[in-house]
């Protein structure tokens, strides 16, 4: 079956993971840009839960065939993380249909993602500051953990994310740093990564970072996480003027904070490799096939494209000297 709007208060009150309200109405809302899932928001009364079901083909590109085993490994990577960090941190699984790939989680509220607060030109660097704290806590507790690399191959998704996002780009000397990339990312595994950690897929309120869609977690280089995560605060930093020294203030604050957090586990070159990581992902994200809405001018494209080259091909470039190239 495949949930909808329609039937899928029906498929939570029949198991018990939803009680129908007196008046027998819900409100169900969608969440997401639904290019890989359906994500559904189902409300009665004053509890809520979210219902996410992977879809085996990519919307935009329907003959595009994905597998579904992603949603396994992040049913089980949200079972490790709520087992590391305080409750809430991440959703915790209520319930999970192997046979219809679907995942029934608590939800983490209607706060606005990171991402949002950065559109709306919103930058607190104790934000920042945290979001470095979580990634170092995440790979040192999961530092050359046999079990960990073993559960959390996750080949498929990662060859889809090579094949996509690493290989389309034209340029013969970006090309092969995104080639070499792939190489060190395929070949290294230090430690459980989110695999899809940007600003859209976190919520920094109150104490803490919560974050969610883990369906390309895997074991592998942590620079991966760090560099994913500064390419899309440094997006903002060349798409808004107006914010741009404090969001390079901000990813500043990230990295210090995380290197600090790994302290002596952080393998040497990581911060090189991350910028690597960074800049590759910025091009993806304006000239791939999955690119950010906010970003639609040509001036502000070309910047972005300005910048990512020494950050993927200089290997001396530091995080704090971004503000100036």
């Amino acid at each position: 079956m495949n949930i909808d709007k329609d039937n899928v208060a029906d498929y939570l009150y029949t198991r018990d993971l939803l009680d129908a309200p007196p008046e027998g109405s819900c409100t169900v809302e969608g969440l997401g840009g639904g290019f890989l899932n359906t994500v559904l928001r189902v409300s009665a009364g004053d509890r809520s839960v979210v219902v996410k079901q992977a879809l085996d083909a990519l919307r935009l590109f329907p003959d595009l065939k994905v597998t579904t085993d992603r949603i396994v490994y992040e049913t089980e990577a949200l079972r490790v993380l709520d087992g590391l960090f305080p409750a809430g941190t991440v959703p915790s699984v209520l319930h999970f249909d192997d046979a219809h790939r679907i995942l029934v989680m608590s939800d983490l509220g209607k706060r606005p993602s990171l991402e949002t607060e950065l559109e709306r030109g919103c930058v607190d660097l104790s934000v920042a500051g945290k979001l470095g704290e979580f990634l170092s806590s995440l790979h040192r507790q999961t530092w050359d953990d046999p079990e960990l690399r073993g559960k959390f191959d996750n080949e498929a998704m990662q060859g889809l994310r090579y094949e996509y996002c690493f290989y389309f780009v034209e340029d013969p000397a970006l090309n092969r740093v995104a080639r070499r990339l792939a190489e060190t990312f395929t070949e290294t595994k230090l430690a459980l990564l989110h695999g899809d950690f940007w600003t859209a897929s976190v919520i920094a309120a109150e104490e803490r970072v919560h974050t969610f869609d883990l369906e390309f977690v895997n074991y592998g280089h942590p620079a991966q996480d760090a560099g994913f995560i500064m390419a899309h605060y440094l997006l903002h930093a060349h798409n808004d003027p107006r914010i741009a020294t404090t969001v390079f203030d901000a990813v500043e604050q990230l990295w210090d904070a995380y290197a600090e957090g790994m302290g002596g586990l952080l393998p040497e070159g990581t911060e090189t490799t991350a910028l690597r990581q960074a800049g590759l992902e910025m091009l993806f994200r304006i000239d791939g096939i999955n690119q950010v809405s906010y970003i639609t001018d040509d001036g502000v494209k070309a910047r972005i494209r300005q910048a990512a080259r020494p950050m993927m091909l200089d290997d001396e470039i530091k995080v704090a000297g971004l503000r100036r190239v």
